[in-house]
């Protein structure tokens, strides 16, 4: 319907006789909402079989009942009964008005929806034996069993009421008072570095940190609080009185009466609970240093097992306390007679049932939270969870942990990690600070934890990278090549053109290894980014392949010890300072250098220096020519030919250095009976006033005008007997001019003056030699007013004029009688110009004689005494015959015209003698003895520089009458 009039309902002729002729009726319409609620009632009871009442032993259910709310109906059980069925209705009736009892349970109402208002169920029992009626003592039959007693009841519930804290207990460590250490590996390294002090790169550090096994902090609350217990108990009361009936007589009345007490009381409860629980165990470190791997090394926990926590933690109060039921109350209280008075009323047994309730309710269980604590195996019950009567026991203390020690002091690894190698990259650095953070986790079962912790790690030490390096080089001293007449004390010599050796060991002293392990002296060749040399001249690598223009920094391998090097020839001699350099594997591209050792780690770089001399060569002589007829064809092609055989009389069979040449004998000097190699001439000598020529080379800076090359001839008498032992007999020379006879060789009376012309036609001196001399002559000189073609007309013409030399005592053979003979190649970057490595070696020509009629007397003989006592003339018997005048030469350069001051010695060198240690020679008899035999069988003893052997007893002029000169 929907209620949409827009005015009331008229409804005023409805109205009867009530309503006067004035009263009009309205009807409105108003929507109302009613909500019906039915009330259902249940009521069980219990009866016999036979209808009487067991309200005493089973007490009815009343009670309401609501839809959708299940019910169920097992019969309740007591000694003495036993169920037999049931009788219902659902409308309120009587259910005895059925005849049978329906046999089990009445039908549950599963659930109740509402469909009928009452419900009333009858459940019956038999009776297992014949027992007494309320108040009845005996039954018809005789003696009956009194009733048993009411059913036991809970008559209480319990309320546990919020607990109060009582006091609280708190115990913590939470300070790890960890500490590191970052220290040389000395098992990867194999040594021990002070790494405080220093230690070098691609070394190896450790990191170690250590603090407490485990922390901990806990709060235990001890819990204080009250269970409070809520009692109603319903006890029925059996009445028994007498009344007097109609006739007046007294008759004994039963009945029951029920009531119902409520009442309170409470019980104490304690517990420990857990307000607050963390322990944490060791997980990591981290550790940071300049020298570490990318500045920091983590250190994760190893050999190592956290503690455990078992814990049962609860807020409930259910998990702690256990309330004891009061349990059944059995009351059977007596029957209560009223006599004649009437009816009784029940008795008030509140406190009696109060007391029983009591007895009858134990101490609460309680319990605590629970802790295990576990670590390394052992169990601690730090708080016990038992339930438990009473009063718990109280908690205990988390054991207290004891220190992680340090790896060096105990070899504990927990937090330890090795190798950590310091990087070739990090430049030296002193005292880097270190810093730290020690990691714990909080391991399962805390209560109310704060979770994992850092702590810093004080006091870790500091790291001083120094890489050390050391620089103790040395250069080889060519002692057997030093031609030097005053070698140089202080300074190694060097040998132009000759290989030479610089050692750079990797190993020498550096810090003091008390003040710094791992230093000390020893090698050093780890550290080593190279080692470098660095010349103050070209040089060439020892095969010649690799040429290095001077003042170049040379790499050496930093395993090679020794490094040869070769001398170009075009070095200038004279004293140089030779630089070294180690550089350590860490050196900046900006670095500073210290002597020896860069023990200041502000340097990166060790240096040292070697002072050397650079000195030239005096070396093969040779004699190309004999002008004594019978020798000719020795040296010329052919009778009357200036073109040479190439054959020469070499000083030995070995080269400048003393390798073999190629020549032997008879090509060797000196030049005696034997030399010459033509057949049927080992009769052949050397007649005086025949010269022979010779030349010979050296090497260096002998390219000034004014430097020379000095021979000084001494003279030597050996006989021809095979009968006499062979004895070198030093002699006096004489010889007669035209205006003084038996002038003595080197006397004041000697004035012989002897010349020698470069380009004569024997000396076989190529045009190409002397073109190339004087084009070097004229680059290597400034300040010409000719032009270089003018100058080579004049160097030409004068090559072809005589040059003093000298006399019979001593020979200078000065610059116009030298040619240069290096070739002028050499790398386009070389410090030299062509001109100057062509005049790097020097070609010197001359020639010696003894004139033409000379007389020997043992040197020293006063002749002229002799003369006075004795006939002096060309026969006098005191002159050596019938043996050989030996001509010996003492070669010498002389630089700068100082004559006074040799330079280089060919055989009387302190330290050299080129002419025996190098060039040298053999004997006739296989040895190298000094001694040499003719073909005759003579022996004769040779020393150094002994160039040719004249014969006594022939001279040019035996030649001369009949043949003349060639």
């Amino acid at each position: 319907m929907i209620l949409d009039a827009t005015e009331a309902e008229d409804i005023t002729d409805t109205c009867t006789t009530k309503c006067g002729p004035k009263t009009q009726g309205l009807r409105i319409y108003v929507p109302v909402l009613f909500t019906i609620e039915l009330a259902a009632d249940l009521s069980v009871y219990y009866k016999t079989v036979d209808g009487k009442s067991l309200n005493d032993i089973f007490p009815p259910r009343i009670e309401e009942m609501k839809p959708g709310t299940s019910y169920t109906f097992e019969p309740p059980t007591h000694e003495g009964y036993t169920y037999a069925g049931y009788k219902k209705t659902t409308d309120g009736s009587d259910p005895s008005k059925f005849k049978d009892i329906t046999e089990g349970d009445p039908p549950k109402l599963e659930p109740y929806k509402g469909n009928f208002e009452q419900y009333r169920i009858y459940q019956y029992y038999k009776v297992d034996e014949e027992v007494c009626e309320p108040g009845q003592t005996a039954s018809e039959n005789g003696v009956c069993t009194p009733p048993p007693p009411p059913p036991p009841f809970e008559a209480c519930t319990y309320t546990i009421l919020p607990p109060a804290q009582s006091q609280a207990i708190s115990k913590q460590l939470m300070n790890p008072e960890a500490a590191g250490h970052i220290l040389g590996d000395d098992r990867a390294n194999g040594r021990h570095f002070d790494a405080t002090q220093g230690i070098p790169t691609s070394e190896n550090l450790y990191a170690n940190a250590w603090g407490y096994e485990y922390l901990f902090q806990h709060t235990f609350g001890e819990m204080k609080g009250k269970i409070k217990y809520d009692c109603e108990v319903k006890v029925t009361y059996s009445l028994t009185w007498k009344e007097k009936n109609n006739k007046d007589e007294w008759k004994t009345k039963t009945g029951s009466a029920s009531k119902t007490y409520t009442f309170d009381f409470t019980r104490d409860y304690t517990y420990w609970q857990i307000q607050q629980l963390q322990v944490l165990g060791v997980n990591q470190a981290k550790l940071s240093n300049y020298a570490l791997p990318g500045g920091s090394v983590t250190l994760q926990a190893t050999n190592y097992t956290a503690p455990a926590l078992a814990t049962k933690a609860s807020t409930e109060l259910n998990d702690h306390v256990r309330p004891a039921k009061t349990g059944s109350l059995h009351y059977s209280p007596s029957t209560i007679d009223g006599g004649r008075s009437g009816r009784p009323s029940p008795p008030n047994d509140q406190s009696k049932l109060k007391s029983m309730a009591e007895s009858k309710t134990d101490e609460p269980q309680v319990r605590n939270d629970a802790i295990q604590f576990s670590y390394k195996n052992k169990d601690t019950e730090v708080m016990n969870g038992d339930w438990i009567k009473a009063s718990p026991p109280a908690p205990k203390e988390i054991p207290a942990p004891t220190k992680i020690r340090s790896y060096k002091d105990a070899g504990e690894q927990i937090l330890y990690k090795g190798s950590q190698l310091i990087s070739r990259t990090l430049i030296n650095r002193g005292n880097t600070p270190s810093t730290g953070t020690m990691m714990y986790t909080m391991v399962e079962g805390d209560v109310n934890g704060q979770g994992d912790q850092s702590y810093p790690i004080n006091g870790i030490n500091s790291v001083t990278v120094h890489t050390p390096v050391v620089d103790y080089a040395s250069v080889s001293d060519d002692k057997t090549h030093n031609q030097k007449k005053v070698p140089s004390a202080d300074r190694m010599a060097l040998i132009l053109n000759r290989p030479f050796t610089v050692r750079i060991p990797t190993n020498g002293q550096h810090l003091d290894i008390n003040a710094y392990p791992g230093y000390g002296k020893r090698d050093y060749a780890k550290y080593f980014k190279t080692k470098q040399v660095w010349f103050p001249f070209d040089v060439y690598s020892a095969d010649h392949k690799t040429f290095y223009p001077k003042q170049t920094w040379i790499d050496i391998p930093v395993q090679q010890l020794d490094t040869v090097f070769q001398l170009p020839v075009w070095i200038d001699e004279g004293n140089y300072t030779i630089a070294f350099r180690t550089i350590a594997e860490n050196a900046p591209t900006s670095f500073t250098t210290q002597q020896d050792a860069n023990t200041d780690l502000n340097h990166h770089v060790a240096k040292d220096t070697v002072d050397v001399e650079v000195i030239g060569r005096l070396y093969d002589f040779h004699v190309t020519d004999i002008a004594d007829f019978a020798w000719e064809t020795v040296f010329r092609q052919a009778v009357g030919s200036p073109a040479p055989t190439g054959r020469s009389y070499w000083v030995g069979p070995n080269g400048i250095d003393g390798e073999p040449r190629g020549n032997t004998r008879p090509y060797v000097l000196p030049i005696l009976r034997g030399s010459h190699p033509q057949p049927g001439s080992k009769n052949v000598t050397v007649k005086t006033g025949y010269h022979f020529k010779f030349d010979l080379k050296t090497m260096g800076n002998m390219f000034g005008d004014r430097d020379a090359i000095q021979l000084t001839p001494s003279f030597y008498y050996q006989d021809r007997s095979t009968a006499t032992a062979p004895e070198r007999i030093p002699v006096d020379l004489y010889y007669h001019s035209d205006k003084q006879s038996f002038i003595r060789i080197g006397s004041a009376a000697d004035v012989e003056r002897r010349q020698v012309t470069l380009n004569q036609r024997l000396r076989n001196v190529t045009m190409a030699d002397l073109k190339q001399t004087a084009t070097s002559i004229y680059e290597l000189t400034s300040g010409w007013m000719i032009s270089k073609e003018q100058y080579l007309a004049q160097f030409l013409k004068r090559a072809g004029q005589p040059t003093y030399t000298g006399g019979y005592d001593i020979q200078i053979l000065p610059s116009p009688l030298r040619t240069f003979i290096q070739s002028p190649a050499r790398p386009a970057n070389a410090s030299a110009t062509s001109a100057r490595v062509n005049a790097s070696v020097q070609q010197w020509y001359g020639e010696y004689s003894l004139p033409a009629r000379v007389y020997a007397v043992p040197k020293g003989t006063d002749l002229a005494a002799y003369g006075r006592s004795h006939v002096l003339d060309e026969k006098s018997p005191i002159f050596l015959k019938q043996g050989f005048i030996v001509v010996n030469l003492d070669i010498e350069s002389i630089v700068n015209g100082d004559t006074t001051r040799p330079h280089l010695q060919y055989i009387h060198a302190p330290l050299s003698n080129q002419w025996w240690q190098l060039e040298g020679y053999d004997g006739t008899d296989g040895k190298r003895d000094h001694l040499m035999t003719d073909p005759y069988g003579v022996s004769y003893e040779v020393a150094d520089g002994d160039v040719l052997f004249y014969d006594t007893d022939h001279s040019v002029y035996d030649d001369y009458t009949s043949r003349g000169t060639h």
